[in-house]
């Protein structure tokens, strides 16, 4: 009874944090929208709890049950937007609980492709897709997420949630073959692209970018799709990239 009380306080008050007339109202309520579900996170056995309908929260799970993944963002009238996350590691019981706090402290970008992130040095994105893959001996939980950025320019990312027993929970790893620890694809806001993950295939798949005047490298301002793919292709070592495809009912 109290958890259905408080997702449905949750879910005003991160409503607010959207609709808010002003930022003042909309800080305001997401301060208390972060303090309650901190609360409703303590309570026992809140890992069996689902949060699934709150509009605004991604919450996402593994099969296996290790964590759960809360992520969410603040708009503010300025027209730039704040990200938060939380990552919920429990036994399959919902018992001894553990709680990692991400922080958005960089910005993504190409000095920070080829190194593990701490939970403390988040870049900042809304994940909407998790895709757990063993490589070796190791279970790597591949992240799909979005990153709304500015009005020039939209980000997505693929990247690399890895949990080491009695560890911190930490961001990247070297599963790319080209020794990235996560991707980052950068485009322009007025063209929409495609980030996904095919289960049939076993291929996550997304627009080929490329510059519309055809020469402008790295002006991503200007990057919109070709109609071609890129798709990353699971392997025993890890996900390969192949470029510039062309796949049927794939969009």
């Amino acid at each position: 009874m109290i958890f259905q009380e408080n997702k449905k306080k949750l879910s005003e008050l991160i409503t607010l944090t959207h609709i808010g007339e002003n930022d003042s109202i909309r800080v305001d309520a997401h301060n208390n929208f972060l303090q309650l579900l901190n609360h409703t996170l303590s309570l026992k056995k809140s890992y069996l709890y689902s949060f699934n309908d709150i509009e605004y929260l991604s919450v996402l799970q593994p099969k296996n049950r290790k964590f759960k993944i809360f992520t969410w963002f603040l708009p503010l009238k300025s027209g730039s937007v704040e990200y938060f996350g939380i990552i919920q590691k429990c036994k399959k019981n919902g018992k001894k609980c553990e709680i990692y706090y991400l922080q958005e402290k960089l910005d993504v970008n190409n000095n920070h492709l080829y190194a593990e992130l701490q939970t403390e040095d988040w870049y900042g994105c809304l994940y909407y897709e998790i895709i757990p893959v063993k490589f070796g001996k190791e279970t790597y939980y591949t992240l799909l997420g979005w990153d709304g950025n500015d009005a020039i320019t939209t980000k997505k990312i693929i990247d690399v949630l890895y949990i080491p027993k009695k560890k911190h929970p930490v961001f990247g790893a070297d599963i790319f073959k080209n020794t990235q620890y996560r991707m980052v694809i950068e485009y322009s806001s007025q063209y929409p692209i495609s980030l996904k993950y095919d289960k049939d295939l076993e291929y996550i798949v997304f627009d080929h970018l490329e510059p519309m005047d055809g020469m402008s490298t790295n002006n991503f301002s200007i990057y919109a799709t070709n109609l071609s793919y890129d798709i990353l292709k699971k392997t025993e070592n890890g996900w390969e990239l192949e470029e510039n495809i062309y796949l049927n009912n794939t969009k």
